[in-house]
């Protein structure tokens, strides 16, 4: 095994040590973005996703940033607002965070709906990127 080797190694452990003592920081602080973004700019949530993300949105998966980007955009809604009543978090065995929502969904003028959201987050450097979103909304 050559130092090169090891140096990653340590590398990769010590950024899971981070993350582990951070991750519910880290999923709260990600979900507070997110739906901030989501709710006044959708087309800025193209930086949190990459061409291998995949989105599971109400049963319907679409991989890639361009496409996901495609889906979220052409929802028909013209004002929107997540209003998040629980978030749980969890750090994941490669060293990224898992995180399930919960909470009210309101477009328009249409009543609210209840949600549910699981977003699993890989590190980059410093940030944090969304490899697998899942998407659904409960009804009654």
């Amino acid at each position: 095994i050559n130092a090169e080797y090891m140096g990653t190694v340590k590398l990769c452990r010590l950024r899971q040590k981070r993350v582990m003592a951070n991750f519910d920081e880290i999923g709260k602080s990600f979900v507070q973005h997110y739906y901030n973004t989501f709710d006044t700019h959708r087309p800025n949530l193209a930086s949190l996703y990459r061409d291998q993300s995949l989105l599971s949105f109400e049963g319907t998966n679409v991989q890639g940033q361009q496409k996901i980007m495609e889906k979220l955009l052409g929802l028909t809604f013209q004002r929107v607002k997540h209003e998040v009543q629980t978030c749980d978090c969890q750090p994941s065995l490669t060293g990224g965070v898992i995180v399930l929502v919960g909470g009210q969904l309101k477009t328009d003028d249409d009543p609210p709906v209840r949600f549910g959201q699981v977003f699993h987050l890989v590190q980059e450097g410093t940030n944090f990127w969304v490899s697998n979103d899942f998407f659904r909304l409960h009804y009654g």
